[in-house]
């Protein structure tokens, strides 16, 4: 994706993106020089005047050999990490902002996610979304596309935890109401209302931009939030699972939560790959993503909860006040 260069610097991700595909032909180009000095090898031990001439050059014996020596050295030996082209790796949610905030850089900037609830998609969007309303950053166009789990219907997860009839100290997980409505209430609904808010405040500013906002409910809990950055990088982050409480009208709930931010799993919090990869097993990885996307758009374009948590779903522009004195 292109990105702005302030002061004529160098683009890190174009300079990441050279390393990148001068480390993609390192294999060929040492497999070709290998060849190379093996046919002059051995055309030098068949053909007289070449061997000669070689001769003559002190390329062979000694040399010829510290070539070859220093080449398979290099071959071999060459033990340390080397990134996959188009993977990042990310370690917070907030190592999302960078490509988040270079997605916005673009004229037409679609950003779409799957996840519970819409907290972090809209704690990532929020500051270039506000850089789009203080005029800052200009995109002509700007397409959110966000499914959400649908929260009226019972859940395992995130869901109750109660102790075993057997009395042996284990719990048993099942649906919690009152979890399901704090989530409906304080994060879902929550969300949806800064955003629309947030929407209207760039349409404020810049009545010509074109702004396309829409969430969707699943009927599944995701397992894994998952951000499409321009239909070409895609990051996926797994949600961890952890015995917690919430307290809710004077009462403590024990609950099993599905963590989207308490627990890491090693190194890794999210995982990125792009369609525009030198490795075809990347771009196979981040068109596999999209298309996952793709497809659960489409069916929840037509499979709809019997009673939606949001009964808006669409952003639709700020009404215009009438002009002083117009007739109403």
């Amino acid at each position: 994706m292109a990105t702005r260069n302030p002061g004529g610097r160098a683009d890190p991700s174009a300079l990441t993106a050279l390393r990148e595909r001068l480390a993609d032909l390192k294999p060929r180009l040492v497999k070709g020089l290998l060849s190379s000095v093996a046919v002059l090898g051995v055309a030098a031990e068949l053909i007289d005047p070449v061997g000669d001439a070689l001769q003559g050059q002190q390329f062979l014996g000694g040399s010829f050999a510290a070539v070859v020596a220093l080449i398979l050295f290099d071959a071999i030996s060459d033990t340390g990490e080397r990134e996959g082209s188009g993977v990042d790796v990310l370690s917070t949610l907030s190592e999302l902002n960078g490509p988040v905030n270079e997605a916005f850089q673009e004229p037409h900037v679609d950003i779409y996610f799957s996840g519970f609830t819409m907290e972090t998609l809209y704690g990532l969007i929020r500051d270039p979304l506000m850089g789009v309303a203080d005029g800052t950053i200009r995109p002509k166009r700007v397409t959110l596309r966000i499914i959400v789990a649908h929260l009226d219907l019972p859940m395992n997860l995130p869901g109750a935890l109660s102790p075993h009839p057997d009395e042996s100290g284990r719990l048993v997980f099942g649906d919690s109401e009152d979890n399901r409505e704090r989530m409906r209430e304080d994060y879902t609904l929550k969300y949806w209302r800064e955003l629309r808010a947030l929407l209207d405040r760039v349409r404020r500013h810049d009545p010509r931009i074109v702004i396309d906002c829409e969430v969707r409910e699943s009927p599944h809990g995701p397992q894994a939030k998952l951000y499409i950055l321009n239909e070409e990088r895609v990051f996926h982050g797994w949600y961890g699972i952890e015995e917690s409480t919430f307290e809710r009208d004077g009462r403590v709930h024990d609950f099993l939560d599905a963590a989207g931010l308490g627990i890491k799993h090693g190194d890794a919090r999210y995982f990125g790959w792009t369609v525009r990869s030198g490795t075809k097993t990347t771009r196979q990885v981040a068109r596999s993503h999209l298309e996952w996307f793709q497809n659960l758009w489409d069916v929840l374009d037509r499979v709809k909860p019997a009673t939606p948590v949001i009964r808006n779903p669409v952003w639709e522009p700020p009404q215009t006040p009438p002009a002083s004195g117009s007739p109403h």
